[in-house]
């Protein structure tokens, strides 16, 4: 039987994390910018291909349909899933990088595109079902917002505003149910996605309370993000997947977690 002391409290996996990265923060914060680039560029294009698709003389009349605005947002919504779907796949990559400063391996800037290498298909089956939700509330979100803005109908305002609140929740559900997932596809690159996210589902049964705690620890630091417009984050995230690194590594083998201290 695990003696629950040996799970590290949030407290501690957040400090562990700062001591980490402690003579490696510079490189990571060069690889939190390159994954920044990356989602950026993927975002970008999608813009950019909607905004084609827009200028085609079905979409681009003076007067268009209501029917005709809602087929162009549902289109425009499709490719934004499928490249954010792409963008979730780094995040896999993401994960490997941290884990291998938290298990005292070489942490390479390739880590990055692990994602689209071993079992890439599985990765991408995985992300799929992380961004499933945030997707599915995304085009009844886009298709109000495009009525209000068409319309001046408040009704359609208020209901854009529910999409994203609902939207905020299941991503939050996700994360503290599935949160984990990536990190044993890295684990287990052999095993399919189904099988990884019912044991990613498993493995943080009777943990979530402490993966929350462990997010808002970081609540103060995502404030100070939002006053500096956002550049704060290239400082604030490699701590965050750090100490959420520890975390997989302390909820899969709580009686032989290694101080950080004692593996630099």
């Amino acid at each position: 039987m695990i003696n629950r002391s040996e799970y590290r409290t949030p407290a501690e996996l957040k400090s562990r994390a700062q001591s980490a990265l402690a003579g490696r923060f510079a490189a990571a914060v060069m690889v939190t910018l390159s994954y920044f680039i990356w989602v950026y560029l993927l975002s970008y294009s999608g813009s950019i291909i909607s905004a084609m698709i827009g200028r085609m003389p079905v979409f681009s009349g003076l007067k268009i349909s209501i029917g005709t605005q809602i087929t162009y947002t549902v289109i425009a919504s499709l490719i934004a899933a499928f490249l954010s779907i792409i963008s979730e796949m780094f995040v896999c990559g993401m994960d490997l990088y941290y884990l291998n400063i938290s298990t005292g391996r070489d942490a390479q800037n390739s880590d990055i595109f692990a994602g689209f290498r071993d079992n890439a298909s599985e990765t991408f089956k995985i992300a799929a079902f992380l961004m499933l939700p945030s997707i599915i509330l995304s085009i009844p979100y886009n298709i109000f917002a495009d009525l209000y803005l068409l319309t001046g109908i408040k009704k359609f305002m208020y209901l854009a505003i529910l999409f994203v609140v609902l939207a905020l929740l299941a991503s939050f559900y996700m994360h503290l149910t599935y949160g984990m997932a990536f990190f044993l596809k890295l684990d287990f690159p052999s095993y399919s996605a189904g099988k990884i996210l019912r044991l990613a589902r498993e493995k943080i049964t009777g943990h979530r309370v402490r993966l929350f705690l462990l997010d808002l620890r970081f609540i103060p630091m995502l404030l100070l993000c939002v006053l500096s417009m956002g550049i704060g984050m290239t400082w604030v995230y490699p701590i965050m997947l750090e100490a959420h690194a520890l975390f997989f590594l302390n909820l899969m083998n709580p009686g032989h977690y290694i101080p950080i201290d004692e593996r630099i």
